[in-house]
């Protein structure tokens, strides 16, 4: 597999497309009403932006935007050709400076993104700024508690895990993904918004895997992020039974057992700016 096919867009895209079923029902739930304009705050590859466009129907809108023009291009061409299409639009900025005016949407939708995003504060506040009020700010995070990938294997996983917090505290000013992920609801409520709502979904896959699922699990889960930038965090042995366990070619591959299964969940958080 070349490095491109492991790289963050193609690795994104595997993970909404994992997640797609999922992703519907939760935006649908959300109850965003019909014809409302909104802005999809690091929108990536542009798939939940496009299903957020679907939601609103006709009359509604959805601004996504995304730090680098060539991932806002990237976006533009992988949904821009959908039906929905039409209701969307892609701008180039960041969760920082959103590239809106002030109280000129009804919602926020912000997927994947706030934890990474260092000056937390300041991303809400640019939320607050945008949304009119009575708008919604919704966060959605995933994995605020750990998958299970490799059942039967708790100890190993475990350590993975913990590896993988360890090698987040930089790009985390200190604080790893996962401790910020945690944060979210503490953070909502200092930007000034009050009576956070919470929901976790957990989506449950089994053998025999649909091709989406398989791929993101094997190329993004495994081989992207449990791959090379693991392998000092993790002990010599460990990674001996991580790579037993999880490369695309050993016998002994996970996804290779028809009892396979995972468990992954989905956070979502949601609260109003005060009228």
């Amino acid at each position: 597999m070349s490095p491109a096919d492991l790289g963050p867009h193609a690795s994104l895209e595997r993970m909404n497309r994992f997640q797609e079923a999922e992703a519907r029902r939760i935006i649908g739930e959300l109850g965003l009403p019909a014809g409302s304009r909104g802005v999809d705050v690091g929108c990536g590859v542009g798939l939940y932006a496009l299903w957020l466009a679907e939601a609103v129907g006709q009359g509604g809108r959805v601004v996504a935007i995304e730090p680098e023009s060539a991932k806002v291009e990237a976006a533009r061409a992988l949904v821009g050709g959908e039906a929905a299409g039409e209701r969307l639009e892609f701008q180039q900025g960041d969760g920082t400076a959103v590239p809106l005016p002030d109280r000129s949407v009804d919602w926020v939708w912000c997927g994947d993104v706030l934890h990474h995003i260092v000056d937390t504060e300041k991303a809400l506040r640019e939320f607050l700024r945008v949304v009119r009020p009575g708008g919604r700010v919704i966060v959605k995070e995933s994995q605020v508690f750990s998958a299970m990938f490799l059942p039967g294997h708790p100890e190993l996983e475990r350590r993975i895990q913990l590896a993988e917090i360890r090698r987040t505290l930089d790009e985390g000013a200190g604080r790893s993904f996962q401790e910020r992920r945690q944060s979210t609801p503490a953070s909502l409520r200092a930007a000034g918004l009050a009576s956070v709502a919470m929901r976790t979904y957990t989506l449950e896959r089994r053998a025999p895997l649909a091709p989406a699922d398989h791929d993101y699990i094997q190329h993004t889960v495994f081989s992207r992020n449990w791959g090379d930038r693991l392998r000092e965090l993790l002990t010599a042995e460990d990674w001996r039974e991580r790579t037993r366990l999880c490369d695309e070619g050993s016998p002994a591959n996970v996804l290779r057992s028809p009892d396979y299964y995972c468990l992954y969940p989905i956070t979502v958080f949601s609260a109003r700016r005060p009228a």
